[in-house]
């Protein structure tokens, strides 16, 4: 079968960014997806493709501060069982967890194993700014154990999993797309996580929530700097809020804001230009 590969370009290029752009993309037909350095590529059986759905997308212009661009081509048949074992390969971050797939052999050893479907490939770990995130609460495992854990645009659910298998006691992961509250359980059940709930919605969802110990938002500057206040809001006294989606020349506008609302900034981490702080709401 041949399919339709749409070559998605995103400038600044975003893990939240991309995953909102490919749920759009899923929602008329494209079943398989693979992360570039720029973007993503969206594949579609040739007969099911329709242009002008994809043109009615309008995907230039859906995404507020980021410039969008496409282009399309005719791949000719392939295996994509094979192709999906080939291309998603397991990965380590800090030397402590691996993130496979269910078809990836065990990593006998390792500290933390997180297993991932990856019918869509992203939210895997393999983007820097999840791999940070996955780091930040390695780091803060002591702190984790035992507390109450949101994790903001959750994806996959990959950073809700880890926080469980660092401890968590109860974790709320909140999406505004139905794909990633699909594939979020999914991933849970494969994981043997029975204390994650996913909600669909936006940061508006968490004026009903008790407060909690630490908060994960990895989403994109924009997003962060108009929510972060409601973060602060459901925030417990001496917890932490970690923010990754954004490049090292935005952090001073994520620290000023964190400033305003009275965080104290920790730490942060970088990998190729982006980066993962972290923050603390005083006592």
């Amino acid at each position: 079968m041949n399919h339709i590969a749409a070559h998605i370009t995103l400038a600044p290029c975003s893990e939240e960014l991309t995953e909102l752009l490919m749920a759009r993309l899923a929602g008329i037909g494209f079943e398989g997806f693979e992360y570039t350095e720029s973007g993503f590529t969206a594949y579609i059986p040739e007969q099911d493709f329709d242009l002008s759905a994809l043109e009615g997308l309008g995907l230039a212009e859906s995404v507020p501060g980021c410039r969008v661009a496409w282009t399309t081509e005719l791949i000719v048949e392939r295996d994509w069982n094979k192709e999906w074992e080939e291309h998603f390969t397991p990965i380590t971050v800090g030397g402590r967890i691996v993130v496979r797939a269910g078809f990836h052999p065990e990593a006998p050893g390792m500290e933390y194993e997180i297993i991932i479907e990856p019918k869509m490939s992203f939210g895997t770990g393999h983007h820097a700014t999840t791999a940070l995130m996955l780091e930040s609460i390695l780091d803060l495992k002591e702190e984790v154990a035992g507390k109450r854990v949101l994790d903001m645009g959750c994806g996959t659910g990959i950073l809700s999993i880890m926080a469980v298998k660092a401890g968590a006691s109860d974790v709320t992961g909140i999406d505004i797309d139905e794909w990633a509250y699909n594939n979020a359980g999914e991933n849970i059940l494969l994981n043997g996580c029975t204390n994650i709930r996913i909600k669909i919605g936006d940061a508006s969802l968490l004026a009903a929530e008790a407060p909690f110990d630490l908060i994960l938002a990895n989403i994109n500057r924009n997003i962060l700097l108009d929510d972060m206040e409601r973060y602060v809001n459901r925030l417990g006294r001496g917890g932490r809020l970690i923010m990754s989606g954004f490049y090292t020349e935005d952090l001073s506008l994520i620290r000023e804001k964190a400033q305003v609302l009275g965080l104290g900034y920790q730490g942060c981490k970088t990998e190729q230009n982006w980066v993962a702080a972290t923050f603390l709401c005083p006592e």
